[in-house]
């Protein structure tokens, strides 16, 4: 069913601040230049997703293959990504108290809510809604709006117009994800989506992509989109995008206990795309224990050091699951064969992990193992090497988490982007309601705050109480509710990120909350699998403080219709947090401000530490006279208990076009607050600003 959208959403409501006439003037030829971009995906996702690849620096930085393209070109996964910056809106508490489905971004009228909202250019990777809390919901890309419910994702055979536009398991219902209903179909667009509810909300989180002004993206087809779900549904990573002349090796092993066994020695250029082994069934928990440490390109560290079994996405007890493979993924598996009097059991790894030169594989059972078949394909991966970085398995033991503290499961310095997870987080209860959070590139607040563990792993409410289940990017494989005379080890989540990767070009932490006040008790243990290179993509330029009389000299700093203030609060999402004070300007009217590049620059971000406590900021941002977009900041910190600590410094990211700042030394800044909501704010805050130089 399509509906129009109601006049909160419609892509020409802007108002300024003062000097009306010349803004709205500006403001009236930047919205026909949004529609004449735009004009070309208004389609909903019958036409959404990207199918090919996008550079925003062509013949200097990587091509970016975003959305569907992600998929179908998953031997390109290793690629850095520069030019982009990855954010997430989420209903989490922000004073970290637990109130997960509180922070949505505004009310409508008849009891909606709103949960996500954001100006294009961009691209909507993940969503994800609590069971059927709200439903039906409201999505309205660049002016169109399509009206679905949970009964409308995940079909297999689609049985409505509605259905067919978000197939399996491009989509996920409650019953087969147990807990949650999800739209994975990627969704770019060039003016504005929103996604809003038609009655209460339950907890929600989403990523997505901010892109550069100017920014297009190519439409999939309905029937590419649908091949490539069916492709998700049955069939794994290595057998897409995979080169004709594939080279395959392969061996058997006897392994003894305790002991490295450096098994195979790959040369390169080269890309391996699948690893396997094949153990008897009686031996399958002993190398499931076993670690393989892969060392890339002479290496003396290796950069995958793990137990097999976390490796091919079971992070607990192993066994043969009636009527499923015990972990059925698309980029890896672990499924029982083999006849009835010699049962096998099979690990198999599908990321693309390509090495410049070599590549050395070892593995260390805990006792003797006698009968290892494995199995190696390889292709040719002549790609620029400064293109990629190389795949990692982190994993991360905690016996006794500390008490009123975040586990820090990952942080790395360098570029690359996190694709993957297996966590082990002992049994589905309570523990399950700490939350990931991801915070990119040194910023002072996260950009994703997920709203619980089990969310991350694409369920809900603990799995329906534990209830097991494996898909494609992500399940519940094992738990302790496993067979009788079965392995039990805990209970352990898997989450693939493909479209939805996340990533970095600085530096990424991934930290995650053990139950609701990180008071959990549980071990756990975590691996975290990324793509990386140490070397960083993005570098500090500039810095501005706008209340300070030297800063603003030494950047020419003006504003219209400034007054300061100071403000006494802790930062977004930080339980406990003490308050930190500092002066923030507030501007009705135009600012301008110059900032200082890297000469080599391909393209840059500005970052804004900001008071989230005033709402729904937004304004147009041009660089050197030339318009950039709309830096838009929904929604609002909502008040605590009275008394309570406010919650308002927030830190976020603007791309700006590499056209725009490619090769100059010095940029001129200049932001008009606008308004783009009938909730309008014409007051645009910062304590600081900064910018970042994206080098190749």
């Amino acid at each position: 069913m399509r509906v129009q959208p109601p006049g909160e959403y419609g892509d020409r409501e802007f108002r300024s601040g003062r000097r009306l006439a010349p803004i709205l003037l500006l403001l009236l030829l930047t919205l026909l230049l949004i529609t004449l971009v735009g004009s070309s995906a208004t389609g909903l996702p019958s036409t959404a997703g990207n199918c090919t690849a996008l550079s925003l620096s062509p013949g200097r930085t990587p091509p970016l293959y975003l959305g569907l393209a992600a998929y179908r070109f998953v031997d390109k996964l290793a690629y850095l990504e520069i030019g982009d910056r990855t954010l997430g809106l989420s209903t989490a508490d922000l004073f970290g108290r637990n109130a997960d489905a509180s922070h949505y971004l505004r009310t409508l009228p008849g009891g909606g809510r709103v949960l996500f909202d954001a100006l294009g250019p961009g691209l909507l990777t993940f969503a994800r809604m609590q069971e059927t809390f709200g439903s039906p919901w409201l999505l309205y890309r660049d002016g169109e709006g399509l009206r679905f419910s949970a009964s409308d994702l995940g079909q297999r055979q689609p049985a409505s117009g509605v259905a067919s536009r978000f197939p399996y398991p491009l989509s996920l219902n409650p019953s087969e994800d147990e807990g949650s209903s999800i739209v994975a179909l990627p969704l770019p667009f060039a003016q504005r989506l929103t996604l809003s509810t038609t009655r209460p909300n339950g907890n929600f989180y989403a990523l997505y992509r901010r892109l550069p002004w100017g920014t297009a993206l190519a439409d999939c087809s309905g029937s590419r989109i649908g091949s490539l779900a069916a492709m998700l549904a049955s069939s794994q990573a290595a057998t897409l995008s995979a080169s004709t002349s594939l080279q395959q090796q392969s061996g058997r092993l006897e392994l003894p206990a305790r002991k490295d066994v450096t098994f195979l020695r790959l040369q390169g250029p080269a890309q391996v795309r699948e690893l396997r082994f094949r153990v008897p069934l009686s031996e399958a928990v002993a190398f499931g224990k076993s670690w393989l440490s892969i060392f890339w390109d002479g290496e003396r560290l290796p950069a995958v050091a793990a137990p097999l079994k976390f490796l091919a996405g079971d992070g607990a007890g192993l066994y043969q699951p009636a009527g499923r493979p015990l972990v059925a993924g698309w980029l890896a598996t672990i499924q029982s064969q083999g006849p009835a009097n010699r049962p096998m059991m099979t690990f198999s790894l599908f990321w693309p992990m390509p090495f410049a030169s070599s590549a050395r594989f070892v593995l260390q059972a805990p006792q003797r193992l006698t009968a290892v078949d494995w199995s190696v394909s390889l292709e040719p991966f002549p790609d620029p090497r400064a293109w990629w970085g190389t795949f990692h398995a982190t994993y991360t033991s905690v016996s006794h988490p500390p008490q009123g503290q975040a586990l820090t499961l990952l942080d790395v310095r360098g570029s690359g982007k996190l694709v993957g997870t297996v966590i082990n987080f002992w049994r589905p209860d309570g523990t399950l309601e700490g939350n990931p959070e991801i915070t990119l590139d040194d910023s002072l607040t996260p950009q994703i705050e997920v709203t619980g563990t089990e969310e991350w792993g694409l369920g809900g409410d603990y799995w329906h109480g534990g209830h097991q289940t494996s898909l494609p990017l992500g399940g519940f494989p094992s738990g302790e509710n496993n067979p009788p005379g079965s392995e039990h080890d805990g209970a352990a989540l898997y989450r693939f990120l493909v479209a939805d990767s996340i990533p970095f070009n600085r530096r990424l932490v991934f930290r995650l909350g053990h139950g609701s006040h990180n008071q959990s008790p549980y071990p756990y243990r975590a691996l975290l699998l990324w793509y990386g290179t140490p070397r960083p993509t993005a570098f500090l330029s500039d810095t501005l403080f706008p209340a300070q009389a030297a800063s603003r000299f030494q950047h020419g700093y003006q504003a219209e219709d400034e007054h300061f203030y100071q403000l006494q609060a802790a930062a977004i999402y930080q339980p406990g947090a003490t308050a930190a004070s500092g002066t923030v300007s507030a501007a009705g009217g135009t600012l301008s401000f110059s900032f200082h590049l890297a000469a080599n620059n391909v393209g840059a971000f500005l970052r804004r530490l900001f008071d989230y406590c005033s709402p729904n900021q937004s304004a147009a941002v041009y660089v050197d006279g030339a318009f950039a977009g709309i830096w838009y900041s929904p929604g609002v910190a909502n008040h605590g208990p009275p008394g309570s600590l406010r919650h308002c410094w927030r830190e976020e990211d603007y791309p700006l076009p590499a056209q725009l700042t490619a090769g100059k030394r010095l940029i001129n800044v200049r932001l008009v607050p606008v308004s783009v909501s009938q909730a309008p704010s014409l007051v645009w805050t910062a304590f600081r600003y900064q910018a970042y130089s994206f080098l190749p």
